[in-house]
């Protein structure tokens, strides 16, 4: 049976982090796989890896108390999930936490490399919004650190204006996280649905949240299998 993995994308301060948080926290008794692409991007150091049992382990690989892997991908994301299905007790469900900056579509393609594809599917591909943001008339909270971001990634292979990336991590989603839906009105957060809706010929499920609070049963077990629907992100 495969490993179902949730990928999670979104702009920096759309709220992904408190999104995983929230989920590892409340679902008791899966042993998850995490993948980011750096700890500290991900606010994981400190109080969260304070647990770890085994801080200097060799790739990446860190496993902390509450049964949760983690793995960095700063270098190659095919590498990092062979090193968590490959370890002696796998792990249940594997969350996948993309570079704000990132394109989903191309990572949701490495789940049909040899060797993966056999052990692993998507179970579906999370898009944070930032509400608040959105209805702005913005991408995300503070373009400026968005930008600082963008200077900062030297692995960043690619320079598409802000509404392209915003565009793809809507185009390839399964379930849009419309967060932080209590800043702003009903009708406001109702304009940020028919504004996103507009630039898809798909419709993925909406979810409204606060501070990035989503039931696990929400988020996992969409069994979607996106990686065979590629065509059509």
């Amino acid at each position: 049976m495969k490993i179902p993995a949730t990928v999670i994308t979104g702009f920096l301060g759309a709220g992904k982090t408190t999104l995983i948080r929230t989920l590892m926290e409340n679902a008791k008794g899966t042993r998850f796989g995490l993948v980011v692409n750096e700890f500290g991007d991900m606010g994981f150091d400190g109080q969260m890896l304070s647990g770890c049992l085994d801080p200097d382990c060799d790739g990446g690989v860190v496993e902390l108390t509450n049964g949760c892997l983690c793995c960095t991908v700063a270098d190659d994301f095919v590498p990092a999930l062979e090193a968590l299905i490959g370890r002696d007790t796998p792990p249940d469900r594997i969350i996948i936490e993309t570079s704000g900056l990132a394109l989903p579509q191309p990572l949701v393609a490495a789940f049909n490399w040899p060797g993966i594809k056999t052990q692993v599917t998507v179970d579906g591909v999370v898009t944070v919004v930032d509400s608040a943001a959105v209805a702005a008339g913005r991408f995300a909270h503070d373009h400026d650190k968005l930008d600082a971001q963008r200077l900062a990634d030297e692995g960043l292979d690619h320079e598409s204006p802000l509404e392209e990336l915003f565009e793809d991590q809507l185009t390839a989603a399964d379930l849009i996280i419309l967060n932080k839906a209590d800043l702003i009105s009903a009708g406001d957060l109702e304009g940020v649905r028919a504004g996103i809706l507009g630039h898809m010929s798909r419709k993925p499920v909406f979810v409204e949240a606060r501070q990035g609070e989503v039931a696990p049963e929400v988020l996992l077990g969409l069994g979607i299998g996106t990686e065979d629907d590629i065509a059509n992100r």
